[in-house]
């Protein structure tokens, strides 16, 4: 299943503001057909409607890895590693917010990554786990 919001977006050509869906959660064992958008990191592509500039949204994506039981926070601005603590702490602030989540997050592998190198390789080697 794929989770969506809606964003207000400047486009870089004409400076107008609008608002586009953009992808916020992705489980992969529900919605497979996405792989290929967020391994060419263009998963978050907006339309300008005034224009019609056509851009990509570097953005977060939480993608969930099941049946790995593996989280990934894919966010290309989180390039440091207390930037990447930061997350982690937000994800733990979460998960101890009661007893089930805590459960759940406990057996919860949890990654921040900002490399699209990296994030790629773990979507192709849970496509060959799973296809």
């Amino acid at each position: 299943m794929t989770r969506t919001s809606i964003t207000e977006v400047k486009c870089e050509k004409c400076k107008t503001v609008y608002e586009a869906e953009v992808i916020d959660h992705v489980d992969l064992s529900e919605d497979r057909e996405i792989i290929k958008l967020l391994k060419t990191g263009k998963a978050n592509r907006v339309q300008c409607s005034k224009c019609k500039k056509v851009m990509y949204l570097n953005r977060s994506i939480v993608v969930n890895f099941d049946p790995e039981s593996c989280i990934v926070l894919f966010d290309p601005k989180a390039r440091t590693n207390a930037q990447k603590e930061a997350l982690k702490e937000d994800y733990h602030n979460v998960i101890t917010f009661n007893e089930i989540l805590q459960e759940v997050g406990e057996e919860t592998e949890f990654t921040v990554l900002s490399n699209l190198g990296k994030f790629k390789d773990l979507l192709d080697a849970y496509m060959k786990a799973h296809s």
